[in-house]
């Protein structure tokens, strides 16, 4: 069985991932204003129809369901940890392509 990280790992992991989550949208937001396109494909429709506030309201209510999920399955599926560790990696590739972008 797979044991979960201990409760300071725990607090690292969630610590990164809503720390870059919030890096995310602030480098989004540079960009936006810089006229760059929105590079998350699952995000740039919501922001080209309803705008940017509506992909950061989407983007905060995604972020509050993984949460929600986190903390009801942490205890029977300690994998979940794992999950947020690749999530707060994969969210730090997307700050760095956002600070590619508008650098560059």
């Amino acid at each position: 069985m797979v044991k979960a990280p201990s409760t300071r790992a725990q607090a690292v992991i969630v610590v990164a991932f809503l720390a870059f989550q919030t890096l995310d949208v602030i480098t989004t937001h540079i960009g936006f204003r810089l006229s760059h396109p929105e590079l998350n494909l699952i995000m740039a429709p919501i922001v080209g129809s309803q705008g940017e506030l509506a992909a950061y309201a989407v983007k905060g209510v995604a972020i509050a369901v993984l949460l929600g999920v986190l903390i009801l399955l942490q205890y029977r599926r300690p994998r979940v940890w794992h999950t947020f560790q690749i999530g707060a990696w994969l969210t730090a590739a997307g700050v760095a392509a956002n600070l590619y972008q508008i650098l560059v």
